[in-house]
């Protein structure tokens, strides 16, 4: 079996969880896993039982209001630090000597990766930029894009954790969740959350959606839920105050958090909205406003940034209506295709 280095992004957290559901299929195969990551990302899975090089640096984009900007700035802070990663990732990769390099939207392990002859694989739900809004913006995203999908073609397996039809390298698997671990009542009494209503809002892994939680907070009274907690997952700034209010910081189990809630509210990440799927939860996604991913992902459930306004209505509409639980297997499709390549040939569809 393989010896592989898996590379995540530090930017959130949703990467680093459905990184840790995928190396556990891949280590009950036989496989050696073992990871580079950066930053709170790196904690996490290290918090998680797993052992991991704190190596790789990517900045957070800019948000303010509730709105992504300076992305001209951010993109070059990108580049900047990739080239600062790339020098400990060759040494990683050197003294490791892998099989394979598999990457959950982190570059340097893809790109040293090709130049030592190494197979690659590289996992994305976001395939597509548009996060430029000026001129400067547009321009070096232009050739970003170029780069991200020559990057994109080139790699010996695409990993998409979503639904879809593969092909050549590109192969979807579906959803990588975590599997829920506690019953609602043992999730509430281990947390010491109250019996009751409970609405769950869950920030941005990479600490972003402060101002949402407080409109969230603000709603829930004012859309007529008396006795409902609002519990707030993530945040790492000022602690969020208020009646009913549990601010727990970042937790390493929010699947359960989100099996528990009557609703979750959060910005559009694409882990929380697929663990809220997969527990049935119903859920409330306002996008950070001009942050593409965000914004795709929230119009796929029909929201938009401009639905912050109404929360009281949404919370009113959307609480305790629970749809059946979805079962998702995504980590196993994956596991499958990542090993096919460990005979020594490209993983791929026609």
């Amino acid at each position: 079996m393989p010896r592989i280095l898996y590379g995540v992004s530090p930017i959130g957290l949703g990467h680093a969880t459905r990184s840790l559901v995928l190396s556990q299929e891949l280590e009950r195969s036989g496989a050696e896993v073992r990871f580079f990551s950066g930053g709170r990302a790196a904690e996490f899975i290290q918090e998680g039982g797993f052992g991991v090089d704190d190596i790789v640096e990517d900045p957070v984009p800019h948000v303010s209001e509730g709105e992504m900007s300076r992305v001209a700035l951010w993109y070059v802070r990108s580049w900047i630090a990739n080239r600062r990663t790339i020098p400990r990732t060759r040494r990683l990769l050197g003294a490791y000597s892998p099989d394979l390099v598999v990457c959950d939207e982190e570059f340097s392990g893809i790109v040293v990766a090709e130049e030592l002859g190494v197979k690659r694989v590289f996992i994305a739900d976001e395939l597509a930029l548009g996060f430029a809004r000026t001129w400067l913006s547009r321009k070096i995203e232009g050739r970003v894009d170029r780069w991200y999908r020559g990057l994109q073609e080139s790699v010996d397996l695409l990993i998409i954790p979503e639904s879809g039809e593969s092909r050549g390298n590109r192969i979807f698997v579906g959803p990588i969740v975590r599997a829920t671990t506690k019953s609602p009542p043992e999730t509430k009494s281990s947390y010491g959350l109250p019996e009751g209503g409970m609405v769950l809002f869950a920030t941005s892994g990479s600490g972003l959606g402060r101002e949402l939680a407080l409109r969230v907070r603000d709603a829930i009274p004012t859309a007529g839920l008396a006795g409902v907690s609002l519990v707030v997952t993530g945040n790492r700034g000022p602690r969020i105050d208020g009646e009913a209010v549990y601010d727990l910081g970042v937790v390493l189990d929010n699947q359960n958090l989100v099996a528990a809630a009557d609703l979750v509210v959060s910005t559009a990440g694409k882990s929380t909205i697929d663990e809220a799927a997969a527990a049935g939860t119903p859920i409330i996604v306002i996008p950070i406003r001009y942050h593409a991913e965000q914004e795709r992902n929230a119009a796929a459930l029909g929201y938009t940034s401009a639905d912050a306004k109404r929360l009281p209505e949404l919370v009113r509409e959307m609480f305790g209506r629970r749809q059946p639980p979805r079962r998702f297997v995504g980590e196993v499709e994956a596991r499958r295709a990542i090993l096919s390549l460990d005979g020594g040939g490209t993983a791929r569809t026609v």
